[in-house]
């Protein structure tokens, strides 16, 4: 096999184990069994902290954004329903407390191009949260088009007198994501000298 054809195979597996995982990351089942999402909890019960072995074990790691240092906090989330074009759909977040010695946990959530936030924007402060337990936050995006979406959680940590701000991106892949595209034709090589 020529090295061109080689290198060519390794970036196509690494775009599809690429999509592969996005679309890993976003559930598009109902959670066998789960009471929780068969009632919709007020909103103090759902800003109630538990322990994280009672998490969904659907929810997923949401990606933070590059920092010095380990994070301060993780953020978990699990979609409801399957995202389409102009259906809200639910999100549940869970942020996990990495540190016994954080006195403040507070944040936002914004929603990127494609998406309307409709509730939830505001993550109310959570004061001396405790290690390893969630403090659970929903919120509902209304989706306005197909295609691969970012909503970022923006967490404010306050620990020992410091402030620090962490990001987190979680993908919303609404419909059929991304529209296929036409494979581009190798560019020819000139023989001639």
């Amino acid at each position: 096999m020529r090295p061109f054809a080689r290198s060519r195979r390794l970036r196509c597996s690494a775009a599809a184990l690429g999509a592969v995982a996005i679309l890993g990351a976003c559930s598009s089942g109902e959670t066998p069994g789960a009471a929780a999402s068969a009632a919709r909890p007020s909103q103090a019960a759902q800003r109630k902290s538990l322990p994280s072995n009672v998490l969904s074990p659907d929810m997923v790691s949401a990606v933070s954004a590059g920092g010095t240092g380990a994070p301060a906090v993780q953020v978990k989330f699990e979609l409801r329903q399957r995202p389409a074009v102009a259906q809200p759909v639910d999100i549940d977040l869970a942020i996990v407390p990495a540190s016994g010695a954080l006195d403040r946990v507070s944040g936002k959530v914004e929603a990127g191009d494609g998406l309307e936030l409709v509730a939830g924007g505001e993550i109310p402060p959570t004061e001396r949260p405790v290690e390893g337990v969630p403090i659970l936050h929903s919120i509902k995006v209304l989706p306005k088009k197909d295609g691969i979406f970012t909503v970022s959680a923006v967490l404010g940590v306050d620990a020992a007198g410091e402030s620090s701000t962490q990001t987190f991106s979680i993908p919303v892949i609404v419909g059929a994501g991304l529209p296929e595209q036409p494979a581009k034709p190798a560019a020819k090589r000139s023989t001639a000298r």
